[in-house]
């Protein structure tokens, strides 16, 4: 709020932040790099519910002789697990985080939908992993950093969440000695 006494002149505020910022920009000592994973048979096995019922349906389409009712069921079958395979992948693809010496790099970048966010280690709060049943099988979690401030679960204000991490309890240790933090689960 000070008044400036010339024109181009820099608050010591502002001139703080920027310096921290131009500080991080020159972190680019990769540490760790984490991404989506996607597989074909993890995309199956997730939409296992939805294959048994489009089979139970062909089925009941032949018993009750609706042959081209079945093969309908078959081409929809096929058009709706064909679109989610394809955004599942893209989305695996546009999904990284990149952990530096100070800072942690996330990106999201699926064309129409850029995101990245740069969360400082001093600002991290807190840092989860999620697990379903399904995930625990084929040994991928979700991994939840938090900012300070933040209550773990009620929201991404300043972090991030990156689903099916490869090997996420493994990675979730990583984190921890780059953080230079123990994270308990």
């Amino acid at each position: 709020g000070a008044r400036l006494k010339k024109e181009g002149d820099i608050c010591k505020n502002c001139y703080k932040e920027f310096q921290e910022e131009e500080e991080l920009k020159k972190d680019t000592n990769e540490q760790l790099k984490l991404k989506r994973k996607y597989t074909i048979a993890f995309e199956f096995y997730k939409y296992l519910e939805l294959i048994v019922i489009c089979v139970l349906s062909m089925i009941v389409c032949i018993a009750a002789g609706g042959f081209l009712e079945a093969l309908a069921v078959i081409g929809i079958f096929i058009l709706v697990f064909g679109v989610l395979f394809f955004v599942d992948k893209r989305i695996a693809m546009a999904t990284k985080v990149v952990f530096y010496e100070k800072k942690a790099v996330y990106t999201f970048d699926l064309g129409f939908i850029d995101t990245t966010k740069t969360i400082k280690y001093e600002d991290i709060g807190d840092v989860r992993i999620f697990q379903t049943r399904r995930q625990k099988k084929f040994g991928y979690g979700d991994l939840c950093v938090y900012a300070k401030g933040v209550i773990p679960g009620a929201g991404f204000f300043g972090g991030f969440q990156i689903k099916n991490v490869e090997n996420v309890q493994g990675n979730l240790d990583k984190i921890g000695e780059i953080l230079g933090i123990t994270i308990e689960q």
